[in-house]
């Protein structure tokens, strides 16, 4: 069983994700994406997310900033249902425990 990223973590108690924990990934259920912590060098890969959906190649990810695609899936969330106020408390902090778990 892989260690889960905090971004991962997070992203699999959203509503519209499920965690696979022998990947370390999560699977975003309505589109079947599945979401990994891009481990990049380079420094504005701290907060790069790899994407691959159904039918593409799992050795060319696409990669997405963190900061963009996190707030955009708690909004989500929210629209689905999810507690807003508790989901924003929760998602102040993800972008420093994630820099440090980097």
């Amino acid at each position: 069983m892989a260690e889960l990223h905090p971004y991962i973590q997070f992203l699999g108690g959203l509503p519209q994700f499920e965690i696979d924990h022998r990947a370390g990934t999560a699977v975003e259920m309505r589109t079947g994406a599945v979401v990994s912590k891009y481990n990049g060098s380079a420094p504005h890969h701290a907060h790069c997310l790899a994407i691959v959906w159904p039918g593409q190649s799992s050795d060319q990810p696409v990669l997405v900033s963190a900061t963009k695609y996190v707030p955009l899936q708690v909004s989500l969330a929210i629209q689905l249902g999810a507690p807003r106020a508790d989901l924003l408390a929760a998602s102040r902090h993800i972008f420093t425990e994630a820099g440090e778990a980097h």
